[in-house]
């Protein structure tokens, strides 16, 4: 496996007090789809960073987006900002290179929580339909109002302020040959050493799900089962689609808030 030099994470570090909470949005999304969230961290005290993936939003273009480079950039944020043990908050494609991460440099994390996390990739020929789905339909300059479609319908049950203002960011974000190329590369990423990493970690988890996310075949399964395979701890938010935390911020909130007082 070869790995290339860890792409820069252009962040904003909110300030607060103590080691880092990063958070990491999913393929495709930007660090100001979770502000609501971010605010309300930040205003518990903790000390808050807001971090674009690889090639999306602020982040400059990499060589490759897999999971393990993403993982590395993870890392370098982390030493970057020289506070750590991190906790890491992340979405839907994020959690799978948090983990990674975590396995490679456990000194420098002490907690994730995984919210609607891919941990892996789904097998079969439906999977691999929906590949090729993906790669040729976010191949052209009709990819950012075919994702901004996709996206507004995860959202099953309370769409929230300011949403479709950020569908326009995400839109342009695609309307980039480059940007097209980051989202679409990192949505059909392997998860090669991924399930290795999950069953090795030993830090503290919380795996967040909405109850109406038709990601997965059945959310509330999934959250039991990762967090009966870590160790962990689990909530499903009703009614909630993909994003539960930008769908109901202070409920996800709350709960992460739970989370790291538990972590002394």
């Amino acid at each position: 496996m070869t790995i290339s030099a860890p792409a820069a994470l252009t962040h904003d570090d909110l300030g607060g007090t103590g080691s880092p909470v990063i958070l990491l949005p999913g393929a495709g999304d930007t660090r100001q789809g979770h502000a609501a969230l971010a605010e309300a961290l930040r205003s518990a005290g903790h000390r808050v960073v807001d971090a674009d993936l690889p090639g999306h939003g602020g982040s400059p273009s990499a060589p490759s987006y897999g999971v393990n480079q993403t993982a590395e950039s993870l890392i370098h944020l982390v030493d970057e900002l020289d506070a750590g043990p991190a906790v890491v908050v992340a979405t839907s494609f994020s959690p799978a290179a948090a983990v990674v991460a975590a396995h490679r440099r456990p000194e420098s994390f002490r907690g994730l929580v995984a919210i609607s996390p891919h941990m892996e990739a789904e097998p079969g020929l439906a999977a691999a339909l929906q590949r090729l789905t993906i790669i040729t339909l976010l191949r052209g300059p009709w990819a950012g109002a075919l994702w901004g479609r996709l996206y507004g319908n995860w959202y099953k049950s309370r769409r929230p302020p300011g949403l479709e203002n950020h569908i326009l960011e995400l839109q342009a974000m695609l309307s980039d040959p480059e940007g097209r190329r980051a989202v679409r590369d990192t949505l059909v990423a392997d998860r090669e050493g991924v399930a290795e990493a999950l069953g090795a970690i030993t830090l503290p988890t919380l795996f967040v799900f909405g109850s109406n996310d038709d990601h997965f075949p059945d959310p509330a399964a999934e959250a039991i089962d990762l967090a009966a395979r870590t160790g962990g701890e689990s909530l499903v938010v009703p009614g909630a689609g993909h994003y539960p935390h930008i769908e109901y911020p202070e409920v996800v909130a709350e709960r992460i808030l739970t989370f790291l007082n538990g972590l002394g």
